[in-house]
């Protein structure tokens, strides 16, 4: 019973750790992203967008609209199943072992947020540069 107690905590905390550097990555790529969209505002300021900037836009916020509505989708659905998981595991185990797997839980929103804002701010920054 020990044994099978401590490999759920090592793999409640090695799912919790991936999770955690999948926001970093997440985080990462939109920093790039962010770049890509400051050098073509910068272009858009001297008057210097060509049609491959102006395409660039137009895609990408078709994509990222239809993203949006997705990942919005997703986390109004998830939201729910995390807070009945979370009830769930206060049946099943003690204070102290839900404590250990209540953190996969809350990492996991975290990075649903996290997803959810940088789409959201994305799409907001084409919207700006489309106009």
């Amino acid at each position: 019973m020990n044994e099978m107690k401590l490999s759920l905590e090592l793999f409640s905390a090695g799912v919790s750790i991936i999770i955690v550097l999948a926001i970093f990555i997440k985080v990462f790529q939109y920093k790039q992203k962010l770049d890509v969209l400051k050098e073509i505002d910068r272009r858009k300021d001297m008057f210097k967008l060509t049609k491959e900037d102006k395409q660039y836009i137009a895609s990408n916020l078709k994509e990222y609209k239809e993203k949006l509505l997705k990942v919005e989708g997703l986390t109004r659905l998830l939201f729910p199943i995390l807070i009945t998981i979370g009830a769930i595991l206060f049946l099943i185990f003690s204070f102290e072992e839900t404590l250990i797997h209540l953190n996969v839980i809350i990492v996991a929103y975290i990075y649903l947020q996290i997803h959810r804002i940088h789409t959201r701010n994305y799409t907001k920054f084409l919207e700006e540069l489309s106009k």
